[in-house]
């Protein structure tokens, strides 16, 4: 072999070990996961706006809320018929609010029926406004708050939105400041990672920021995580800080990693749209074959899915 072959298979050698350090953990190269075209989804009897999607771990139920403007925001639970169809909406029992103008949303659940939403009852005069119940048939009991030093107590913060893992160990939560007077929507967001003490408490692990430094990024405004059942795909919605105009795109992304252990990789975008047809609040299923979110459309928002392509 000539040295100008040896030196150009060397050259290749460094490119492709350099690709491998940037998307991974230095050791291991790592995919990131494709899917197909856009289907609707049929919510048979469903005569109002559906957001914030979640799927029961077991693939039984779809949990959404409707409009999300703090008005009269309540969740809502629906029974699979196939992929793409589901019945029987039913308001979830035991999550409403009696206040005027009230929010209950962003549904969320682990294997064992732990229930965790977001709700804005006695805010501001409590702070912590992450709940925590048991999910069984259609009612949520033993309702509590959950606390944790990833509440940061101060007014105008607030936990927008969290991903519960499938054994209910880890809380990826979504710390969000608002300023009416200052910002459309929240004026910056952050995302972190908390360990299980109980049900209703979690730690942020020591090593948060690490595990999420390629995400965190002050130049977006990202939330609505949602991890997947073996922990190793992290899928969010995230658009450019600053003023929201009709340029304004949303991406849902995900970040990857090899083992559940490791820093997770730098996002790729997977779908991108416009404000006029926003896409958020990405859920898997747990096989991680489907990807459910919503999507708005003219004076509404339906929930929309894929089929995973590759890998």
């Amino acid at each position: 072999m000539g040295t100008k072959a040896i030196i150009a298979l060397l050259l290749i050698t460094i490119a492709l070990t350099a690709c491998s350090k940037a998307d991974g953990d230095g050791n291991e190269p790592i995919a990131y996961p494709s899917f197909g075209p856009e289907i609707d989804v049929t919510i048979e009897g469903l005569t109002f706006d559906a957001m914030e999607p979640f799927l029961s771990p077991d693939g039984t139920y779809l949990f959404f809320n409707n409009i999300n403007d703090g008005v009269d925001t309540k969740l809502f639970y629906v029974t699979k018929v196939n992929d793409s169809t589901f019945t029987l909406v039913e308001e979830l029992v035991g999550t409403g609010q009696t206040a005027e103008f009230h929010l209950d949303a962003v549904p969320d659940m682990d294997a064992n029926g732990n229930f965790y939403w977001t709700s804005t009852r006695d805010y501001p005069a409590e702070l912590d406004n992450l709940f925590h119940g048991v999910f069984n048939a259609g009612n949520v009991t033993g309702i509590a708050r959950v606390r944790g030093d990833f509440n940061l107590n101060t007014p105008g913060w607030l936990i927008m939105d969290h991903g519960i893992s499938r054994d209910g160990q880890f809380l990826y939560f979504n710390n969000a400041r608002f300023d009416d007077q200052n910002c459309t929507g929240p004026c910056e967001t952050r995302l972190g990672v908390a360990e299980k003490v109980n049900a209703t408490t979690f730690t942020t692990l020591p090593n948060s920021a690490s595990i999420l430094a390629n995400i965190n990024d002050d130049a977006y405004v990202y939330y609505a995580p949602c991890i997947s059942s073996d922990n190793l795909e992290l899928y969010y919605t995230r658009y450019a800080k600053g003023p929201i105009t009709a340029s304004t795109r949303l991406e849902i992304c995900v970040a990857v990693r090899n083992h559940a252990e490791d820093p997770f990789s730098m996002p790729q975008v997977l779908f991108s749209q416009t404000i006029s047809d926003l896409i958020e609040a990405p859920t898997l299923t747990t096989d991680k074959q489907i990807i459910y979110y919503h999507r708005k459309i003219p004076g509404s928002h339906k929930i929309v899915m894929r089929y995973r392509m590759a890998p």
